[in-house]
């Protein structure tokens, strides 16, 4: 019986180290956040005006207002279109990222305020370059029956 006793004591033991060692793990790992918060986007907006002309072929691109830092809106095949908030996710405080059309990304060009990543506009703003940890912040875009891009991101509840 005393044996019994003494199992069931070292079990407990066990048991509450194991779970005391689990939860200074969980409590000692950080988890990163993307740097660029969370703001609400939603409009859409017609591809004939003549403003947005340069989104009605494939490669081309605007940038519009809206988003964390303003929003770089790629064609990618007339049916598929990217939209990124241009912020950088290494520092959220940097100018606005613009868009190199020979590399195909977004980088800074103000080497002042230079946070030297790349971000790839094909790959999904995929970080290619620099300190950044996370991609691009990326909105959905659908393209309406009527013509229109409507550029959102619904998923955060909005």
């Amino acid at each position: 019986m005393r044996k019994q006793i003494y199992k069931k004591n070292a079990m407990k033991t066990k048991l509450f180290f194991v779970v005391l060692i689990f939860t200074i793990f969980s409590l000692s790992c950080e988890t990163e956040e993307n740097p660029v918060p969370d703001v609400r986007v939603d409009f859409e907006f017609s591809l004939n005006n003549a403003q947005y002309s340069n989104l009605q072929n494939p490669g081309g691109w605007v940038y519009l207002t809206g988003g964390y830092n303003g929003i770089f809106v790629y064609n990618v095949d007339c049916d598929t279109y990217y939209a990124y908030d241009r912020s950088c996710t290494a520092n959220n405080k940097h100018t606005c990222l613009v868009y190199d059309e020979k590399e195909h990304c977004l980088l800074h060009t103000d080497t002042c305020e230079n946070c030297s990543s790349k971000f790839s506009v094909p790959l999904k703003g995929a970080v290619i370059q620099g300190p950044a940890k996370f991609p691009l912040r990326q909105y959905e875009v659908y393209k309406t029956q009527n013509g229109r891009l409507r550029i959102t991101n619904n998923y955060f509840g909005y």
